[in-house]
This record gives C-alpha cells, sequence and structure tokens, in this order.
C-alpha cells in the first residue's frame, strides 16, 4: 500500500474511533447502541491491547450496559503497554467499571489498583475516579473483614501525591479545596460508616451526598452498598433474636412493614416466617464449622483426650479413689 494511501486510511480511523466516541453518549435511547451493530464491529477487530480502538469499544458496551459481552471479548488478558500514560488509565478504569458491572468486584478491585500504581507527578481525574470506584466496591467486597484503612488506602506503590492528596488534613478543609469540591470526604466517611456497621451514619451520608453520586456515576454503586446495609442489619438482628415484632424489623430498617417484608425476602440465606406481627429469623448455616473450626475441634478433642487418660492415670487420681471410695468429681476434689 503507498504511503499517502495508508497514511489516509490512518486518519481515517482515527476520526471514525473519535466520532463514535462523541456519538455514543448522547444516543438516546442506549440500546440503539446494541442494535448499530457497533460493539460486534470492535469485538471483530479488538487486539487484546490498549489502544484507542479498545476504549472506545469498553465505553460503548459500558454506555450499552453490554456488561457480560464486554467482559468475554476482553478475556483474561493484562495488557502492560499503552501508547501513554493517559491510554493506560483510562483502559483500566474503563475496564474496571466493566467488571463492576458483572458483580466480579475482585478484578474491578484488580483494575482500579492498576490505574492508582502508575506512577504520575499530579493527581489525574482518572486516578480520583479509579479510587472513588475501588473504595465502594471494597465495601461491597470486603465489608468489615479487614480495617477501615484497608478500604481508603491507595497501593503501597502509587505515588507521593496522591497518597498526600487522599491523606485527611488537621486544618479546616476550604469549600474549594481540591478535595472538597471532588468529595474526597464523603467517601471516607461514607465507608467508615459502611466498616462500623452503622447504618443511620451511612444513609445521612448518603442522602445528603445524592448529587455527588450521580455526578461521579457511581450512584449504583452507593445505592447496592445501602442494600447491603439493610441486609447486614437483618443478620445481625437474626443473630441476636430468634423471633421479633414486624414493627421492631420496620423501625430498625427505617421501612413501613411491606418495605420490612420485601426485603426479609431478599436476603440470602434467611429463613423468616411471619404470623400474627412476628417475625421468626434463622440465618442458613449460622453453626456451620469452617474446615479450620472442625480441623481445631478435632485437635481439641484429642488434647482433652490425652488429659484424660493422664489424669487417670496419675497417682494423685488413684490415691484420692482409694480414700473417697469414688473417683474425683471435679476439678476442686482433684
Amino acid at each position: 500500500m503507498p504511503r499517502n494511501a495508508r497514511k489516509t486510511r490512518t486518519q481515517t480511523n482515527s476520526f471514525s474511533l473519535q466520532l463514535v466516541g462523541k456519538v455514543a453518549p448522547i444516543c438516546q435511547p442506549r440500546s440503539i447502541i446494541s442494535k448499530s451493530g457497533i460493539l460486534l464491529a470492535f469485538a471483530n477487530i479488538y487486539d487484546r491491547s490498549i489502544s484507542p480502538r479498545t476504549y472506545v469499544f469498553l465505553h460503548c458496551a459500558l454506555l450499552a450496559g453490554q456488561y457480560r459481552y464486554a467482559q468475554r471479548v476482553i478475556g483474561e488478558d493484562w495488557p502492560r503497554k499503552g501508547t501513554t500514560a493517559e491510554s493506560v488509565l483510562r483502559y483500566y478504569l474503563l475496564r474496571g467499571m466493566v467488571h463492576v458491572g458483572c458483580d466480579d468486584f475482585q478484578m474491578a478491585i484488580r483494575c482500579f489498583w492498576t490505574v492508582l500504581s502508575v506512577p504520575s507527578d499530579a493527581v489525574s481525574a482518572y486516578v480520583v475516579d479509579a479510587w472513588k470506584k475501588m473504595v465502594l466496591a471494597k465495601c461491597l467486597l470486603l465489608q468489615d473483614s479487614v480495617p477501615y484503612q484497608a478500604l481508603v488506602s491507595p497501593p503501597s506503590g502509587s505515588s507521593n501525591s496522591l497518597t498526600r492528596f487522599l491523606t485527611p488534613s488537621n486544618a479546616p478543609e476550604s469549600a474549594t479545596s481540591d478535595t472538597a469540591v471532588l468529595g474526597i470526604s464523603a467517601y471516607l466517611d461514607l465507608a467508615k460508616a459502611c466498616h462500623a456497621g452503622r447504618r443511620q451514619a451511612f444513609e445521612k451520608i448518603r442522602s445528603d451526598n445524592v448529587t455527588l453520586w450521580g455526578t461521579d456515576n457511581n450512584l449504583g454503586l452507593v445505592e447496592r452498598l445501602a442494600t447491603d446495609m439493610e441486609h447486614r442489619c437483618i443478620v445481625h438482628l437474626a443473630s441476636v433474636y430468634s423471633t421479633l415484632p414486624m414493627a421492631k424489623v420496620a423501625a430498625t430498617l427505617g421501612k413501613s412493614e411491606v418495605e420490612a417484608y420485601n426485603i426479609l425476602g431478599q436476603v440470602e440465606g434467611l429463613n423468616f416466617k411471619h404470623t400474627d406481627g412476628l417475625v421468626a429469623l434463622e440465618v442458613e448455616n449460622a453453626c456451620a464449622l469452617t474446615a479450620d473450626d472442625a480441623t481445631s475441634l478435632v485437635k481439641l478433642s484429642e488434647t482433652i483426650r490425652r488429659l484424660d487418660v493422664s489424669v487417670a492415670k496419675s497417682s494423685k487420681y488413684q490415691s484420692i479413689k482409694v480414700e473417697s471410695g469414688r473417683p474425683p468429681r471435679g476439678v476442686d476434689d482433684f
């Protein structure tokens, strides 16, 4: 192919990508994107590298809600090089959002960590967006199983500029500061309330920052986290009470009794029975043993057995048995 023709073709492809990237966000309804066949066209030329056509494909798939299709096309490849640092940041941010849409939070967190790990002298919008989504994904996946700092801290290899940016200052936060404008403290407070299981505080933070969640395109994740907090609250009630009034359940959730009843039916692993204003709660496998628990119990049983044998063979045991005419009844006798 002549050099001029190759150059013209490259320019045409670049213009087409830019055009698709600008037109896709304004398509209404979004189902038009899927019906247009553009996703299939991009999938056929997907080369598993970080390039403009790669993240245009991911962007279109996100807009169309075709998360699982995009995840199948992506596969398990983990490209490490891009044309620019910005292309790497954009690719892994979009890819992480695809994994979130598929409920694959582990892969999503890995993608967001990759964005946060790219060396830089300044904190870009891609990095801030990745951190916010990482915090919400970690709250959904890990809840209170890790320390609070593990939910909000960037990777150990991240740039010093990001660490300083996310570190709360002791000075009052100015309304015009970068962290205030970007709502960093709102995400920190939300994660803290989630980790502590303080549902009322969580609900207040959630309702006070609805505009922020929407602007960040994180409203769906926050709503899922709110639902998760409700389910955790129900499980906690079931661990304390076997039976309680439905009115108490509704009051605890801040819902009507009808809404509370519907929420009970959505909690995974919960059995409940509602009769005459009372509800009986039972969490499935609440007493189930893990493999480690079972191993520990077996070891404890064996230790107790050996102790019983040692005590029975001891001279002190035999002397007490002879003197009293009966074996010791407990520790005091022994």
